[in-house]
């Protein structure tokens, strides 16, 4: 069966989140011959694992397969089994908004399947849809949210080109599927709000370490993309920027404040080190903390 869309939700399996987003997807009254939803689990929760099974029995558009992958491998493994013309990645938090659904068969029925595009959910603060011309725009655009699979879709044609990739960034993946198609005739980056995330605290979150993903491993993403001629001085400043204010906020929160957080934090300041300044993010990052003490202050003297 050719279906329009496939929803990709690669998960470690938790019941929580997930099932709320099946719902979600499900109560949109959208004809199942129209969609697909490719779930692929590396975790072991078997609550989770009879719910999913459930979920394959009564709908005949669900597919559900464990996986071996390793943490954000999972991703690949979702989207070598979608069979819809447009698929999309939907993160195991992120329940659909009404209308969200056919929003997407909407958008793979009129669009151009040599065009790249990027659903960032309203975080850019934007209209409705950016339209580039180049690769190099694309990215400035996108700035930090290139770092956030949310956003990802591809075109089914072009999944012959993932399977044939060599190799998968193991904390980036979804970069190597964004970046794949450097020279395409256009960029369509789609600023509409259409997921909404479920309440959850950062406790429950990744375990990967997290300042050698964000200070050391993406900014040497940036520097391949840079060396290889595919963006400019200019875009890789703007990009190195939003992370830099990134890295602060996220020293000042798990370090210097210490809130709790289920990522791993060792050895941050030799990672920062590799391409920012330790003692400038620190400096910049005890603002921070200060604003959030006295803004936490107000509240509970506000009793808010």
């Amino acid at each position: 069966m050719s279906y329009l869309v496939t929803l990709c939700i690669p998960t470690n399996g938790v019941p929580e989140w997930c099932q709320p987003v099946f719902e979600s997807i499900y109560q949109q009254g959208v004809d199942e011959n129209l969609f697909q939803v490719v779930v692929t689990d590396n975790g072991d929760n078997q609550e989770f694992k009879k719910i999913a099974h459930q979920y394959q029995a009564n709908h005949k558009s669900f597919v559900y397969q464990e996986t071996t992958a390793q943490g954000f491998l999972n991703q690949i493994e979702s989207f070598k089994l979608a069979e819809g013309k447009l698929v999309k990645f939907l993160n195991h938090r992120n329940c659909l908004e009404p209308g969200a659904l056919d929003y997407f068969i909407n958008y793979s029925k009129r669009g151009d399947e040599d065009t790249v595009v990027y659903f960032s959910e309203g975080n850019l603060h934007r209209e409705n849809v950016i339209e580039d011309d180049s690769f190099d725009s694309f990215i400035k655009d996108l700035g930090l949210y290139t770092t956030w699979s949310g956003g990802l879709a591809f075109w089914h044609k072009d999944l012959e080109k993932i399977e044939g990739l060599q190799s998968f960034n193991s904390l980036y993946p979804h970069t190597d599927v964004l970046f794949m198609k450097r020279h395409a005739k256009k960029y369509v980056i789609v600023d509409k709000v259409l997921t909404k995330s479920l309440p959850t605290d950062d406790t429950k979150k990744g375990r990967y370490n997290l300042f050698h993903a964000f200070a050391d491993e993406y900014i040497n993403i940036l520097k391949g993309l840079k060396s290889d001629g595919d963006i400019t001085e200019v875009t890789y400043q703007s990009v190195y920027g939003e992370l830099k204010q990134f890295v602060v906020d996220l020293y000042a929160q798990y370090v210097l404040l210490q809130l709790p957080c289920s990522y791993d934090l060792s050895d941050s300041d030799k990672y920062i080190s590799k391409n920012f300044s330790v003692e400038e993010v620190n400096k910049l990052a005890k603002k921070w903390a200060l604003k959030y003490r006295i803004k936490s202050t107000i509240k509970k003297i506000l009793g808010k």
